[in-house]
């Protein structure tokens, strides 16, 4: 039995992971996840964490991070804000404990590195990142610009998800971690540059790889999720379901935690973390911004 740790409770996800987990499946009675539970919860709000405890039937509340050590297998990091993501994620990385990192990875470079390589150092696996990646529609994107198909080598495309400028947990990197991991995972993780603009709290941002572009559009309050590719012979246009992106998401950690292999690689997480700065020091300095992902 895989005994699971969630760390930070403010977040929707925390729930989300918890009930996935410990409640049975509604039609058949049985658990997604038979050899997995999540068997302990901290958070920076009491009132919160017994809340998501108690929906999610959660036996363990600690009253520090450090007391799920010895008590847990695996932790997933859920908080909100990206900036306490290394915080509470290296001790446990550190004691070679699998660690999950909810989206945004990281906010700063910085961080990314520091548990990129803790990591590394410590032997642990780390993953993580936006669940949306994994959706299905996401994988018809990307068998198009790696296969052609009908539409013939890409040319260029547009690809939306809603973001928000002015929040209290990081502004853009809170929802815009989305669009730019959905668009690596569609259209690969080498990008060269980027150059964005913002006007009236939309972001729009144009990726240069080698031989197309691709645009994210960040859009407050999008409730429908596109994206199309446009080939050499056709036009691919894919609405985008994230539906079960939980439950996607989640059978990546559940993989990694019974066979030690990581899903992605550190690279890729840290290119997630690198774009997204990039984004956002593009539209405040108004020029395009190189990419440097090498770690």
């Amino acid at each position: 039995m895989y005994r699971i740790g969630i760390i930070g409770s403010d977040n929707s996800h925390a729930d989300a992971f918890s009930m996935l987990v410990n409640i049975p499946d509604e039609k058949t009675g049985e658990y997604l996840y038979p050899d997995c539970r999540v068997t302990g919860i901290f958070g920076l709000d009491k009132e919160r964490t017994q809340q998501v405890a108690t929906d999610g039937k959660i036996d363990f509340i600690a009253e520090k991070p450090e007391d799920l050590l010895g008590k847990v297998d695996a932790v997933m990091v859920v908080f909100r804000h990206g900036d306490l993501h290394a915080k509470y994620a290296l001790p446990f990385i550190e004691a070679g404990i699998p660690t999950w990192i909810d989206k945004p990875f990281s906010i700063s470079n910085e961080d990314a590195k520091r548990i990129i390589d803790a990591s590394i150092k410590y032997n642990t696996p780390v993953t993580g990142g936006s669940t949306c990646k994994y959706a299905y529609d996401v994988l018809m994107i990307r068998n198009a610009v790696e296969n052609y198909n009908r539409i013939g080598k890409i040319k260029s495309a547009i690809i939306n998800f809603p973001a928000e400028l002015v929040n209290e947990y990081g502004g853009l990197y809170f929802y815009g971690a989305h669009l730019v991991e959905m668009t690596l995972a569609s259209f690969g993780y080498d990008p060269r540059s980027v150059t964005s603009s913002e006007k009236n709290e939309n972001v729009v941002a144009t990726v240069k790889y080698d031989n197309y572009q691709v645009v994210m559009n960040f859009i407050p309050g999008a409730s429908e999720y596109y994206a199309v590719v446009f080939g050499e012979s056709g036009t691919m246009i894919r609405e985008i379901d994230i539906n079960i992106s939980y439950r996607l998401g989640f059978d990546k950690f559940v993989e990694m935690l019974r066979t030690g292999k990581m899903p992605l690689p550190l690279e890729n997480l840290y290119t997630t973390v690198v774009l997204l700065n990039a984004v956002v020091e593009s539209y405040n300095s108004g020029v395009e911004v190189k990419l440097n992902t090498a770690l």
